[in-house]
């Protein structure tokens, strides 16, 4: 057969040359990456191809002819779940690649940076999850299979929490009551110092009757929320038994339903001590994309001023609450859409130091901004090395520097990798004159 002529459930013996950026073992046939999930570099296997592309195949290992040693998987779903998909690599391949998902990215920007540290949260420590349930002949409630939207029913999980694992089979046999209609939903559980906060994505409004059974259900698990959405909806508490809240240094601020919260303590933890150990006492200090404050709030006693902004209504509503209740007159809370209204270079301008946490996209437009006004310090923390580095660039080349970079195993075996950088500027940077006249130093 002719090279050229290699198609789908052709089988084909290669060598694996590296990894991926998504961790698949990465060989070549024909001049084309043949991507290989589960394999290392240096196997020699036989693989069958399953994906045929342009640029590039998907196959599937069929017999290692030479394999360095592999660990044992420590779940009996891998291979099937889309989540921890790294779990075949021995503890040192694994570290370099956590740490070469990041440097690649930075060197393909032609990025010069200090050497990465690498930060491991341990197993069993996530505190969210996002489940999704499917019905056919019974109810699976688990995660979505990798690279596919079926359901892959799940009695375990090594990197949740053992109160988020425990609540797997109830769950699942309260929605398959529930929801008898229903052919599929979602859930987000989140472990809180109240409890567990459960989020249900259900098809329609629940009635009296449902109350009931969800009320009896949250009692039943000691539950300390409940809440529904339902299509084109906000979140809508049912039964709350304890409210959820944080406790982020001085405030406490109410957890809104389904609001953004890093996925362990122990990554949220390193993350704001990277804030902390950036940002001098009696700084004024602006944190972009805020969430909850979990960044800036816990130093806010020791700032001069702390001012968030954030576009979800939800997070805004609660950190003012918070605010108001402690009586923070140093803290502001400002709701604006980042992404479509950057703060502009004369808004920033009036800090000493900011913070950057935004979506997977990057924050393009708000950091063109900051490029371009007289902020000297910079936390960017990033789940995206990608758009971190695209963002990276634009800072560099208007003076700032990366000093300190950690990567932040928070996403324990899978594909998805946190960071946390800090940037100071080279020089002194004059305030942004786009107006004439309106900052000081401007002629």
């Amino acid at each position: 057969m002719r090279a050229s002529a290699r198609r789908v459930g052709d089988i084909v013996e290669v060598t694996v040359e590296r990894l991926g950026r998504d961790g698949d073992g990465i060989a070549r046939v024909d001049g084309r990456p043949l991507f290989l999930p589960s394999t290392l570099p240096g196997e020699r296997l036989r693989a069958r191809i399953v994906e045929d592309h342009r640029e590039w195949r998907r196959g599937v290992a069929l017999e290692r002819l030479h394999s360095p040693p592999h660990p044992t998987p420590v779940c009996p779903h891998f291979g099937t779940c889309g989540g921890c998909r790294l779990q075949h690599l021995p503890e040192t391949v694994y570290r370099e690649f956590r740490l070469a998902q990041v440097t690649e990215e930075l060197t393909r920007r032609r990025l010069v940076f200090p050497p990465p540290q690498f930060v491991a949260v341990p197993p069993a420590s996530r505190r969210r999850l996002r489940l999704a349930w499917q019905r056919d002949k019974g109810l699976r409630l688990g995660f979505r299979r990798l690279r596919g939207h079926a359901v892959v029913d799940v009695a375990s999980c090594p990197v949740a929490r053992p109160e988020l694992v425990g609540l797997f089979a109830p769950l699942r046999r309260f929605l398959s009551a529930l929801a008898p209609a229903a052919k599929a939903g979602e859930a987000l559980a989140t472990l809180l110092a109240q409890g567990v906060d459960l989020l249900l994505w259900l098809p329609g409004p629940v009635g009296p009757g449902e109350r009931e059974r969800l009320a009896r259900f949250a009692a039943e698990q000691d539950l300390a929320r409940v809440a529904v959405a339902t299509p084109g909806g906000t979140p809508e508490p049912v039964v709350v038994r304890r409210p959820p809240e944080l406790a982020f240094g001085l405030l406490r601020v109410p957890f809104p339903p389904g609001a953004f919260l890093q996925a362990t303590v122990e990554g949220e933890a390193v993350l704001a001590a990277a804030v902390a150990k950036a940002v001098p006492a009696g700084a004024r200090l602006v944190d972009l994309f805020a969430g909850l404050g979990a960044l800036s709030l816990p130093i806010a006693h020791r700032l001069a001023r702390l001012h968030l902004v954030e576009g979800d209504a939800a997070a805004v509503d609660a950190v003012r609450r918070a605010v108001r209740a402690r009586g923070a007159n140093r803290i502001e809370v400002e709701a604006r859409d980042l992404q479509r209204r950057p703060l502009v270079a004369r808004e920033l301008d009036r800090f000493d130091a900011a913070i950057l946490d935004p979506p997977r996209g990057g924050a393009a437009a708000q950091v063109a901004e900051i490029a371009a006004s007289a902020v000297p310090i910079l936390v960017y923390a990033s789940c995206n090395p990608a758009t971190f580095a695209r963002d990276l660039a634009t800072l560099v080349a208007s003076g700032f520097r990366l000093e300190e970079i950690q990567v932040v195993d928070q996403f324990l075996w899978s594909a998805e990798v946190e960071l946390v950088a800090r940037l100071e500027r080279r020089h002194a940077h004059a305030p942004s004159c786009r107006v004439r006249g309106e900052a000081a130093g401007c002629p």
